[in-house]
């Protein structure tokens, strides 16, 4: 006979869209002032500070004074968390980690990227260290901040390789196979899981 009880994902799901229902609320009386802002042409808005020329058919090399477009934290302090976006109009943002690159691909606007679409992805595998395709790889959704020691509290983990992915689930109870995703599966509830304090 089949489980009646609720997944673990399925019960996870459930408190994140709360949460993020609950933030949204929240926050809705301060943002009144920002009404139509989401219409605003580039042309016609700040954008970010942090943004960089990116080719969008390679990566970028991370420099120095570049910035997290998320938390602003230095990404060379990081390399082996390390990520950045191409944009289709040569624009890029540099991250310090997955869990900010997640929060920018969902809410580009909110931190001042341009209203372009994504070119390219490239993140930095936790096994080698080597800077991979971010479309490619796989993400083990990381949540207990007590077994990472990520920069900003918690960060997904990434692997080129998905077996490694699942191995890495497969460590704690409190994980699964359905904690593995690719990158086009990133939603604002995923993405607050990393950085729901940002957005």
């Amino acid at each position: 006979m089949a489980d009646p009880r609720p997944s673990k994902r399925w019960r996870r799901r459930r408190v994140l869209a709360a949460v993020g229902v609950g933030s949204l609320v929240g926050v809705a009386g301060c943002v009144g002032d920002d009404e139509g802002q989401d219409d605003v042409a580039d042309d016609e808005r700040e954008l970010s500070p942090h943004l960089v020329d990116h080719p969008g058919d390679e990566p970028k090399e991370f420099e120095s004074d570049h910035r997290c477009g998320v938390c602003t934290m230095g990404v060379t302090d990081y390399s082996e968390r390390n990520a950045q976006l191409a944009h289709e109009n040569g624009d890029g943002m540099m991250f310090c980690s997955p869990g900010c690159l997640f929060a920018y691909s969902v809410a580009t606007e909110h931190f001042d990227g341009p209203d372009s679409d994504v070119a390219g992805v490239w993140v930095t595998d936790f096994d080698t260290g080597d800077l991979i395709d971010g479309f490619e790889a796989y993400y083990a959704l990381e949540h207990d901040e007590i077994r990472g020691d990520d920069p900003m509290g918690v960060d997904p983990r990434v692997y080129e390789d998905e077996a490694l992915a699942v191995e890495y689930v497969e460590e704690y109870d409190d994980l699964d196979e359905d904690d593995v995703i690719t990158f086009s599966e990133v939603d604002e509830d995923i993405a607050r899981i990393y950085r729901s304090s940002r957005f």
